[in-house]
């Protein structure tokens, strides 16, 4: 990806999506962009946001996972969001994923390899 490959945020960040700089990570730009993120691609039958799943996600693990719940769709916000089924087809989409994730938890200094833990994915279906 180019250098040139970048989208501003709302705070006016100019956020490089191929090469994530943890510092420019910001948690207001992650609530704002999740809270108006539709899951399911917007096939529901009410208005759920990612950031509403968010939490719910992070009340359904354990606590020590609770960031980390909060947290497992926040590369949703730089990214947007890809229905899974596709999502498995999509290697590069994935790979610009995991750095996204690798960037979001050196930024909140979490361990990025809980992104994958089995009792997130539990929680997260």
């Amino acid at each position: 990806m180019t250098d040139d490959a970048w989208i501003q945020t709302i705070s006016g960040r100019k956020f490089p999506v191929g090469e994530p700089d943890p510092e420019q990570i910001d948690i207001e730009d992650i609530a704002h962009a999740l809270s108006l993120l539709v899951r399911f691609n917007g096939h529901c039958t009410r208005f759920y946001s990612v950031a509403e799943h968010s939490v719910h996600v992070s009340h359904e693990v354990a606590p020590e996972l609770a960031l980390i719940g909060l947290l497992h769709d926040a590369a949703e916000a730089y990214l947007g969001d890809v229905p899974s089924p596709l999502k498995k087809q999509l290697s590069q989409f994935s790979e610009f994923e995991h750095k996204m994730e690798l960037a979001i938890g050196e930024c909140f200094g979490v361990d990025a390899s809980l992104f994958s833990c089995k009792e997130l994915k539990r929680a997260d279906i």
